[in-house]
């Protein structure tokens, strides 16, 4: 539905979907909730000192127009909490600091390989395994997703009391999240086991095991366009926590907070999974065969990505992911590549 209030009046125009046109004609059409969002407001308008030409702007960006898909207005809602005391919000964050999780390339992507051929050049070209996800890898580098407070550190304490103050009684308990994939280019998202371990002890040593990643199920729920598949992922604890250890030897005492060197989220966390994914098979042949059509439809071919003489064919794509509980999201932006040649 869209909204303007045209100066003398408020104009509404409403169009249904298909399942409000359906209701409508057995009758049993009735408006029970309605939601409210913003996705066509352009937030850094408004910068610096907020002068009224950039207000102006603000003021006067354009209204979306009103569409009949499920999805077509409202991506990102305004949200309706049932606790009105809540002071601090779930945010989702990627985590770079362990073993085996993937880092981002200082472009900001992260490298998919959809052959070992590919894999090999890019690990030389960036600068380790870190920095490559494999295609249909069930081990070794992958992405790894947390769901938590992201406080300053010293303010709120990843604590065990914190976790359920600011979290589990506040309903903002992320344990489930919905992944959305391109069809066009992912034939299978694999993330890892609801029973994986994450947790430190009092020492600080870190247990962890997100190992074999398993294919996710696609379920039913809204995607957010007719090319993404949403996918239902359940997470593991995030048992890393804050034991505070207090060193009162050689004089002044000395607190250690620990779990700061495990996870990215520095306030209290709640769920977190690790994924990679399986890309179509048409799209891993190696460079003695003919690229996939999809590279050239959608992508860029014959590239030289870093400067020499080496050649790649990539696509640019992300995976949305989304908490059910808190409704925290994240964006991970994804360059599946394959080596050319020279």
């Amino acid at each position: 539905m869209g909204f303007q209030d045209n100066a003398g009046g408020i104009v509404l125009d409403a169009v249904l979907t298909d399942i409000g046109r359906k209701r409508m004609a057995q009758g049993s059409f009735r408006i029970d909730k309605f939601a409210l969002g913003d996705d066509e407001i352009d937030y850094e308008l408004v910068s610096g000192s907020g002068t009224s030409a950039t207000f102006s702007k603000l003021e006067n960006t354009p209204i979306m127009e009103a569409f009949g898909g499920q999805n077509s207005n409202i991506n990102y809602g305004l949200q309706n909490y049932i606790r009105e005391d809540i002071l601090h919000l779930p945010e989702l964050n990627i985590n770079m600091l362990i073993e085996e999780s993937a880092t981002s390339h200082t472009d900001g992507f992260y490298y998919f390989a959809v052959n070992t051929q590919t894999a090999r050049k890019l690990e030389t070209e960036l600068g380790g395994r870190q920095y490559v996800l494999q295609n249909n890898k069930i081990e070794q580098t992958k992405i790894v997703v947390e769901s938590g407070i992201l406080s300053e550190p010293g303010t709120i304490y990843p604590t065990l009391i914190n976790k359920e103050r600011y979290l589990a009684q506040m309903g903002l308990y992320d344990k489930y999240f919905v992944a959305y994939c391109d069809d066009r280019y992912v034939d299978m998202l694999l993330t890892s086991p609801e029973n994986s371990i994450f947790k430190n002890d009092i020492a600080d040593n870190l247990y962890m095991n997100f190992e074999p990643l398993q294919e996710t199920i696609k379920v039913s729920l809204p995607s957010i366009d007719d090319n993404h598949s949403s996918y239902r992922i359940a997470a593991t604890d995030n048992g890393v926590i804050d034991y505070s250890i207090e060193d009162t030897e050689g004089g002044t005492p000395v607190i250690t907070h620990t779990g700061q060197i495990h996870s990215s989220i520095a306030g209290p966390r709640s769920g977190i999974f690790a994924l990679n994914f399986k890309v179509l098979n048409e799209m891993t042949s190696d460079s003695n065969n003919t690229p996939d059509y999809r590279y050239t439809k959608f992508g860029t071919t014959s590239n030289a990505l870093f400067g020499g003489s080496d050649l790649y064919d990539f696509i640019d794509t992300t995976i949305y992911i989304q908490a059910l509980s808190s409704d925290a999201r994240i964006n991970i932006p994804i360059r599946i590549v394959r080596y050319a040649g020279t």
